[in-house]
Parts: C-alpha cells; sequence; structure tokens
C-alpha cells in the first residue's frame, strides 16, 4: 500500500491541490499529515483524499487536548508515529509523551517542522520528513512531499519535488517486528 506524507503545508491552497492531483494520478488515496496547518487537512479532503493527521505547535489545535499532537496509526500492518516535531517542543502540553520514547513503539517516524527532507534510520526506525509545501524555497529546500509503499517486511521511500516530481531522496528500509 503506498501512502503520501505531508508537512507545513502552511496554508498553501495551490500546493494542496497539486499535491492531490499528482497522488490521485498515482493511485495514492491516503495522506499523512504531520502538523502545519491543522486546518490544511479540511482542503486536503475536500480534495479527495482521505487524511490523517496531527496539528504543527504553533497551530492553535495543538493546545486542544480534544486533538492529539501525536498519534500512532497503523497502515498495513506498520506502526507509524505522526508528530511534527521530532522531540519535545515548549509548547507540547503537560500529558504529551516525548517523540523519542513513542518511537520504541513503532517502525516509523513521521515529522515535519525543520521543512528539511530528511530519511533516516536512528535505533533500527525510519524517521522521515517529506521536507515543506509552502509555495517558494523554504531553508534551501524547495516544496516537497513523500510517497511510503508499506508492507509488513519493509517500507519504500521516495521524497519528491511538488513542482517537477522529481526525485530528492530515495530510501529502503527493512522493518522489524
Amino acid at each position: 500500500m503506498v501512502v503520501g506524507v505531508v508537512s507545513d503545508t502552511h496554508g498553501n491552497i495551490q500546493g494542496m491541490r497539486r499535491l492531490a492531483e499528482v497522488l490521485k494520478a498515482k493511485g495514492v488515496s491516503t495522506l499523512l499529515h504531520v502538523g502545519d496547518d491543522y486546518r490544511d487537512l479540511k482542503t486536503l479532503a475536500q480534495a479527495g483524499l482521505e487524511v490523517i493527521g496531527v496539528p504543527g505547535v504553533y497551530c492553535r489545535e495543538y493546545r486542544d487536548a480534544r486533538i492529539p499532537n501525536r498519534l500512532v496509526v497503523e497502515v498495513n500492518g506498520v506502526k507509524l508515529l505522526l508528530t511534527h516535531t521530532e522531540s519535545r517542543h515548549k509548547h507540547d502540553r503537560p500529558g504529551d509523551s516525548a517523540p523519542e520514547t513513542l518511537a520504541r513503539q513503532v517502525q516509523i517516524v513521521l515529522f515535519g517542522h525543520t521543512h528539511a527532507p530528511t530519511l533516516e534510520e536512528r535505533q533500527g526506525v525510519l524517521w522521515l520528513n517529506p521536507g515543506h509545501l509552502k509555495d517558494r524555497p523554504d531553508r534551501g529546500h524547495a516544496p516537497s512531499f513523500a510517497l511510503l509503499a508499506l508492507s509488513p517486511a519493509e517500507a519504500q521511500v521516495e521524497i519528491r519535488r511538488l513542482e517537477d516530481d522529481g526525485l530528492v531522496l530515495r530510501g529502503v528500509h527493512r522493518l522489524s517486528a
């Protein structure tokens, strides 16, 4: 199963529409959104995607106890952590677990916040940041998203530029149970 991953959409309506078109053309119907801006989940859902997400640290929803800041989900037998930051943040609520602690319960951690595409293994767990979807390059990186092909045995990852679907990073990660 292939899912899309995006972060830091920051209200970029045109970028989100383009992302929805690209994902649907690739047969992807599920999008995991790891924060900033939480309200963008609605825009992406209206574009015809199933969207699962968490708020970013500067979203008002991050302080709303009814909305989880970190979320563990299972997709095609693979456990993933959705979190906006890769470590604790000053805006965390008192009950929020540290991402590093929750990472011990999952096979993949999806995060954003830095706007920098990242793909690395840490203590047997894949850590993936799809970059950002702002309407221009930011912090030296073009707008990007990730495709995550999941099976119980492995995760194949591609981080791609939104503008031309060009490859930014690619990797294969063997998943441990």
